[in-house]
Order: structure tokens, then sequence, then C-alpha cells
């Protein structure tokens, strides 16, 4: 074999490898020549759903709670520190029945000085009695004179004066003594305590309040804005405790005044049909029904998006899938769901429902499924 045939083929293997790298470099050459098609628009997929404008009566909610019509505050005539606090939030008392006491040893003092002090004066009295008529017989002896006698007459008057200011003293210090025993003045339920045995407490605080037995009520808190509708709106009320059951409400008093930190103003809706389910305390519904003044649509409240020039919900072109901001007023607000009026709103409109603060203003975007759900 020639000594030359491995040089041979090593020369050949190498021009083989340079073609290859040539072809390469060509190639990656070519592909550089021509730009990269450019790719497709992004189109956020969102959720929508069907308009409805509605015409029919508009409802409203607000929580309320049962209370009564009469309330007591049950406090002493005098002051002094509770000995006993005889009954508890929720119990039910007559009327005559004790409902606390006061320690009473200050105001037996005072009966017992007021006593000492009559017993001084009835002696005064028969002491200065016993003067003016032995005078009188003096005086007509012409035994002493006639200023003498009028000394002790009007001694002997001032003393009867004296007996009757005793003993209206001691007639104020007994009835101090029994006001020592507070007593409810009616029937009714413990509603509140506001004082504790061993307790210093000033006349007229006070200590026990008394839901009176009789017409219940409810008590709302109304906005503002609300405060008009309410007059001509037919009301009911539900309990939680039973949301089948309805009982007529009459509004019966609006409060002349706002809350200071709410803003609301506090009404009273009278029960004139309550029945024994409707107990003290418990949570009510207040349910006001009235013809809407405008065409009104019932969307999710997620649908809503406030830039900061009021409430909007964005409007789909379910054909080009163009975003526009409609502005919209909100009439009222329930459960998860808002009822809005619009005039640039029409029945059949689509509106995003879902993720509305992550869309812009010219935004091209895809709805989810074939169509829309229509959502009254």
């Amino acid at each position: 074999m020639s000594m030359e045939h491995p040089f041979a083929l090593a020369k050949h293997v190498t021009r083989q490898c340079r073609a290859r790298l040539f072809l390469a470099a060509l190639c990656l050459g070519l592909a550089g020549c021509h730009e990269a098609a450019p790719s497709p628009p992004f189109r956020p997929v969102v959720n929508t759903m069907r308009v409805t404008l509605d015409t029919a009566t508009a409802r409203r909610t607000y929580p309320g709670v049962v209370v009564a019509r009469h309330e007591v505050q049950e406090s002493f005539r005098v002051g002094g520190r509770i000995e006993k606090r005889l009954v508890d939030v929720g119990d039910h008392v007559r009327e005559g029945q004790v409902l606390a006491t006061l320690d009473e040893k200050d105001l037996r003092l005072s009966v017992e000085s007021a006593q000492a002090e009559l017993r001084a004066a009835l002696s005064n009295k028969d002491q200065t009695a016993s003067d003016d008529k032995r005078y009188a017989t003096l005086l007509s002896k012409h035994v002493v004179s006639q200023s003498e006698y009028d000394l002790k007459h009007l001694a002997a008057d001032e003393a009867r004066s004296r007996v009757e200011r005793a003993e209206s003293a001691l007639k104020l210090a007994m009835s101090q003594l029994g006001y020592a025993r507070l007593v409810a003045s009616t029937d009714g339920v413990v509603t509140k305590t506001s004082a504790e045995a061993g307790q210093v407490v000033p006349q007229g605080q006070s200590v026990v309040t008394l839901a009176r037995k009789g017409a219940l009520e409810v008590l709302v808190d109304i906005p503002e804005r609300r405060l008009q509708d309410i007059k001509d709106t037919q009301a009911e009320i539900s309990l939680w405790a039973n949301h089948d059951a309805r009982f007529r409400a009459v509004l019966r008093e609006t409060s002349p005044s706002a809350d200071p930190a709410t803003r609301t103003y506090a009404v009273r809706y009278s029960l004139p049909d309550a029945d024994a389910a409707v107990r003290l305390g418990m949570t009510a519904t207040l349910h006001l029904s009235e013809a809407a003044a405008a065409p009104t649509a019932r969307i999710p409240a997620s649908a809503l998006l406030n830039q900061g020039s009021g409430p909007g919900v964005w409007r789909v072109d379910v054909q080009t899938g163009q975003l526009t901001l409609v502005p919209v007023t909100v009439d009222h607000y329930t459960e998860g769901e808002a009822y809005v009026r619009s005039d640039q709103l029409a029945t059949g409109d689509a509106i995003v429902t879902t993720g509305v603060q992550k869309l812009d203003k010219g935004l091209t975007v895809r709805l989810a499924g074939a169509g829309a759900e229509d959502v009254r």
C-alpha cells in the first residue's frame, strides 16, 4: 500500500468540512435578510353580560332592629349608694316590683332628726300656747300691758308654724326613705342596666331601662339622599329569624337631625300587625317598594369602575371588541348587586362584569364563550 493514501484521505475530509461550514454560513446570511413576522395584538378575554333595562317597581332594603315604642329609664329620686340590684337584662317585671334598693342608713338618720325636731316644736308650741292663754287673762285684769301680751301671742303663732314646718320635714324625710326602693313604673322588659351594687348614684341617674309592653317598632338608619323617598313608599318588615314572614310597616317618626358619624337619620316604623314571633332585639330588614323614576338595570357590583369622576361600566362592541367607558348613576345597592341608570345604556348592550380595573379605554377584547348571558 502506498504511503500517500492516508494523507489524501485527510485532505478529502477537510474539504468536506469546509463545504459544510460554508453552506451553514450561507443559510444564516439568507435568514438574516428576511424580517420576523409581527405577532398578533394581545386581546384579553373578558366576562360580559347583557343589560336589561327595567321600569318596574324599585326595591330597596335596610337593616334594622326591633325596639319598643316606649322606653322608661327608671332612676332613684334621691342619691345614695346602691345596696342591691334585683333585676338583669331580659327580666320581665310588673308595675310596682322592686328593681333596686339604696343604703338606708343616712335616710333613716334624716327621719330620726326630723322626728326629734317635731317633738321639740310640739313642746315649744305647748309652752307658748300656755303663756298666750295666761297673758290674755292678765291683760283682761290690766295686770300686763298690751305690748307684753302681743309678744306672747306672736311667740305662740311662731311655735305653731314651727310645728307645721317640722311635720313637713318629717313627711319629706319619710318620703325620701321610701325612695330608697326603686320600683317599676310599668309592666315591661329590662333592656338595659346602667348601675351596679355598691355604686354611688346621684338623684335622677338612670339605673334600669324598661321597655314598656305593647307596641313594637323597627328602628332603621336611612341615608340622607333617600330620606325624601320614604314618605310615600310601601314598607314591609322581614325578620332574619324567618325570611318568609312579612309584616306591614307604617312610618311613624323620623329623627330631626343626622347621626354625626354615619350621616344617616334614625327612622322608626310601627308594626300594627306584629304577632308573638316579633320580639324585642330581633334583627329585621326593611323592604321599601316604589315605582322607578327611570329605567334601571341590575348589574353585579363588580362591574362598576370609578376612576375619580363617578361610577361607570365598560361597554363592549360585540363585533369589534372595542371598549367604551359609560358613566352610570347608582340608584341603590343590594347584596353583591347594584341598580344603575344611564341614558347611554340600552337593553342588549354587553358590559364587562369582572376585572374592570385592569382594562383601559380603547382596548380591544374578546368575549368569553360564544355569547354573553342575559342577566336581569
